[in-house]
């Protein structure tokens, strides 16, 4: 059953008015399930369902799309939260918010659930971590999918440059000289993007800043957040580079225009015409960008894979471990509030079993969070990149989703403009965010760099 919710007033209404109808109407309590609106996630759910009712004869799953934004959909779930009566028994959320969720107490711990659950070997270890709590490690949502991040880029621009399409950069050096090149021999082709706005909003917090910080000497914990004591750092020598590696390059004129990185939808510019028409040459971005340019995608591309190359994002000196990454992705979840516990756990591993896990890494375009799905056939021609990407997970990192995340990343990204489109030197707006850091977080909270 399907019940398609356009805000959340019209949940939490529907959800009282259901309350107060007669115990005869209700001959059982439906299992709900909330999710973001998307063909591939529906696809899932909807076999999930079948699957669980052909398991529990009398009970009625009740799916809840939600048609909105990442951010507008987190907000109306946490909306539907605050009350047992309004909160849905099975949420999909992202990765990011689990820890946030899990200290208010939305989510139920179901760490000792998985230790007794047989199919939990089989998850990968890195995906795993998108649904623990960064605060207490415990579990509280099992991954559907995950992505790493790499350098897509135009073979047809890299040759019209003279320049070898099977590319690989050691360092960010070796970034910008290939700018620096295509900027020379092709002067309308933009060389570059990175996303550095408030308007890219968290993309370019993790698929700007974060992947730059995470390949300087100390990685995370010695440039943005420490998890051995939780506190953030200021004035580290990495996070310093790194934004005067994004001013280098939006001074020398690599970067799309003024008026693209203030666009909300420059994300989608991207990946949908600017790369795809040669029109950029590169780009840092997300290992599911490929799935827009299939037949079933927005922006389809024939032969796109032989005309796109991928490349690895180096540290920033070709630093032990040579490489880096950014990981995030979406999880399911089993809400405190849900009555029968028993019941809602066995939605979550219905959900996720290796069926329908293969199912949602080959329509989403996302990295198979099963090992035992990394050398299916199916998944591997369906999914060119699937084989490199997966790699890059050796690699990668994740968000401090601590509570305070979303107003620090809000920081990153002002800070990110201030340096370029702001004209700003590194010394003012990294003092500014080291003093509103400090300010946000509280001095017990923050510490220098080491």
């Amino acid at each position: 059953m399907h019940i398609p919710v356009n805000s959340a007033f019209t949940v939490i209404t529907t959800a009282v008015l259901v309350s107060t109808m007669s115990a005869p109407v209700l001959a059982a309590d439906p299992l709900r399930v909330v999710y973001r609106a998307s063909s591939y996630v529906t696809a899932v759910m909807e076999a999930a369902e079948t699957q669980f009712e052909g398991k529990h004869p009398g009970v009625d799953v009740v799916l809840e799309p939600i048609t909105a934004s990442s951010r507008d959909y987190a907000t109306k779930v946490a909306l539907m939260n605050q009350s047992a009566s309004t909160a849905a028994d099975i949420i999909y959320e992202d990765g990011f918010s689990v820890t946030a969720d899990a200290a208010a107490g939305y989510l139920e711990n179901i760490t000792s659930r998985v230790d007794n659950w047989e199919d939990w070997s089989k998850f990968n270890s890195a995906a795993k971590q998108n649904g623990m709590s960064f605060i207490d490690g415990e579990v509280y949502s099992l991954p559907m999918g995950t992505d790493t991040q790499g350098i897509w880029y135009n073979k047809k621009v890299f040759a019209e440059a003279g320049l070898p399409t099977d590319w690989q950069p050691s360092s960010w050096a070796d970034i910008s000289a290939v700018a620096a090149t295509i900027k020379s021999k092709l002067p309308d082709v933009t060389p570059l993007n990175i996303y550095v706005t408030k308007a890219s909003g968290e993309a370019s917090t993790m698929r700007g800043l974060l992947n730059l910080i995470s390949g300087t000497p100390g990685s995370l914990a010695a440039t943005f957040m420490d998890p051995a004591d939780n506190k953030w750092v200021i004035g580290s020598q990495g996070f310093r580079d790194a934004l005067t590696f994004l001013k280098s390059v939006y001074d020398e004129g690599y970067l799309v225009s003024n008026a693209s990185l203030q666009d909300p939808n420059l994300a989608n510019l991207i990946a949908e015409q600017m790369l795809p028409e040669g029109k950029v040459a590169m780009s840092i971005d997300g290992s599911w960008i490929w799935s827009r340019w299939t037949e079933s995608g927005n922006a389809t591309w024939e032969g796109w894979n032989d005309e796109v190359g991928i490349a690895m994002i180096p540290t920033q000196n070709g630093e032990t471990p040579g490489y880096t990454s950014m990981s995030g992705g979406w999880t399911l979840a089993m809400s405190s509030h849900t009555p029968d516990k028993d019941l809602a756990f066995d939605f979550l591993t219905t959900a996720v079993s290796k069926e329908n896990s293969l199912s949602y890494a080959m329509l989403a375009g996302a990295i198979a969070v099963r090992d035992d799905l990394m050398t299916n056939s199916d998944y591997l021609e369906q999914n060119p990149t699937a084989e490199f990407f997966s790699g890059l997970v050796q690699y990668t990192n994740f968000r401090p989703a601590l509570e305070l995340y979303p107003q620090v990343s809000s920081l990153v990204q002002q800070t990110m403009e201030a340096v370029t489109v702001g004209g700003e030197s590194v010394d003012d707006a990294l003092s500014r965010y080291d003093s509103q850091l400090t300010r946000m977080a509280g001095k017990q909270y923050v510490k220098g760099a080491e």
